[in-house]
């Protein structure tokens, strides 16, 4: 049981650093009230821990020798971060910001879009899990979601004056992404 929370510490590390990085950017963003981005968190949280577990579900009684492929999606996503080239930026563009409930709603679609490429890692390591140890392990994220809020905070307390070095995004995700998938890939293959 050590060795499978060890297992799933570490997927959960590797995997939520952008929604860390994500958080952190929305709680540094004067608009937004740490209680808007909590709770779009939360929603977003929800939808990709429950969507992990239903595609488990699914996955054990039709896919299961071929999940690992799901590894394609976060490489792909990885791939496509490095690659792809920004806009030049042209002059002030006009942004409109949303109410109270439009806030939330931005924040709990971006967390259920980060969390899809952690469907294609979690699918993969929930299916082979017995029901307690896949209730465990989701308590587990639970609590690691809860203190990926509390750092992020933390984070934005501290660095609020600091400029948001641009490496991290563009160089620093991606390649998580890359080596993330490549793990499901890699852990998938052998074991068929």
């Amino acid at each position: 049981m050590e060795t499978l929370f060890v297992v799933a510490v570490g997927l959960f590390i590797a995997t939520n650093i952008d929604i860390l990085l994500v958080v952190v950017a929305f709680c540094l963003d004067e608009d937004y009230a740490t209680v808007e981005v909590l709770l779009g968190y939360c929603g977003g949280y929800l939808v990709g821990i429950g969507g992990a577990v239903f595609g488990a579900f699914v996955v054990t009684g039709v896919l299961q020798r071929w999940t690992f492929l799901l590894g394609c999606i976060p490489i792909g996503m990885g791939l496509w971060g490095l690659f792809r080239r920004e806009p030049d930026p042209e002059g002030d563009e006009l942004q409109v910001t949303p109410g109270s409930r439009g806030r939330v709603w931005v924040v709990t679609v971006t967390a259920i879009a980060l969390n899809g490429e952690n469907l294609a890692v979690y699918i993969p390591f929930f299916v082979g899990l017995t029901p307690e140890q896949l209730l465990a392990v989701v308590v587990v994220y639970t609590i690691g979601a809860s203190v990926l809020f509390l750092v992020a905070v933390l984070v934005t307390r501290l660095t609020r004056d600091l400029p948001h070095p641009a490496w991290i995004d563009r160089w620093l995700v991606p390649t998580v992404l890359i080596f993330v998938g490549s793990y499901v890939i890699v852990s998938g293959w052998i074991a068929v």
